[in-house]
């Protein structure tokens, strides 16, 4: 083995062992995001059900619409498969968890009825809904769903 042969080698090592630290180090980051926005997202959904249930009458809808809104966002993050590890899986059951209270609450199941205005209207709901339907503890009304 010649001196050129052998820096090509030590090379190749000191570039394999760059991969691998690369990969180790964007796995990590991946994770510590998806921790991040899991927390942001757990905090915008204390404040959004907080405010629902403090609004007057006349302010529920629009109370409602916002927390539907932030729980669209949820289901696109999770569908996108933005996080992942524990975070996804969390994510997976905090999602559940409120399909769960939207059902059983009267007053926000009688109103998420009247928010779904055509087929686009929460559309990743709709996305996460039939992607999950096997998995969701709950039964949810076919017309969040459908159309």
């Amino acid at each position: 083995m010649n001196t050129a042969d052998s820096l090509a080698l030590g090379s190749l090592a000191i570039a394999v062992v760059a991969l691998c630290l690369s990969w180790y180090a964007i796995g990590r980051a991946n994770r510590t995001t998806s921790a991040a926005t899991l927390v942001t997202l757990n905090e915008g959904f204390r404040q959004a059900w907080e405010r629902f249930f403090q609004a007057q009458a006349s302010q529920q809808n629009a109370e409602l619409a916002e927390l539907l809104n932030l729980f669209e966002i949820a289901c696109a993050i999770y569908l996108e498969r933005s996080l992942s590890g524990n975070s996804r899986e969390l994510m997976n059951e905090y999602l559940n968890g409120l399909l769960r209270e939207f059902v059983t609450h009267d007053l926000a199941a009688r109103r998420i009825e009247e928010l779904l205005q055509d087929e686009k209207t929460f559309i990743f709901v709709k996305r996460f809904l039939k992607e999950k339907k096997k998995f969701i503890s709950v039964t949810v009304p076919p017309k969040w769903y459908e159309g």
